[in-house]
């Protein structure tokens, strides 16, 4: 494989592979949500339910880490179309992972915020 088929300007090998890891991570942890919110707990969908779920350290710690995947999963893809379409100079390149990464680290911060009450 050519290095400029990959180059960072292009999405980068990194990208490529936290991409898919994330991917995995999406499937595993909403298996693991899906499965202790909405079939264990059929019909109990209310506020107390899911205080009692989420004072398990394990459960918070699953949606944390699929909160995280899914933002990074979303706004990689959304970084590689744009760059795919819009954004074909280096510097421009630049400055759109660096706006994402700004947006991906504000709602990561808004959504460990949401869960806090049970995190500490």
């Amino acid at each position: 494989m050519k290095a400029e088929v990959v180059s960072a300007h292009k999405g980068g090998m990194w990208a490529w592979l936290f991409q898919r890891i994330t991917a995995v991570l999406l499937i595993v942890c909403l298996a693991i949500h899906l499965l202790f919110t909405h079939i264990l707990n059929i019909g109990e969908l209310d506020y107390e339910n899911v205080a009692n779920r989420l004072a398990h350290g394990t459960l918070t710690a699953v949606d944390i880490i699929l909160l995280a995947a899914a933002l990074y999963h979303a706004l990689n893809g959304f970084r590689m179309v744009l760059m795919d379409y819009w954004f074909t100079s280096r510097t421009r390149a630049l400055a759109l992972t660096v706006v994402l990464w700004v947006v991906g680290v504000a709602f990561m911060a808004y959504g460990t915020w949401a869960l806090w009450p049970w995190i500490s």
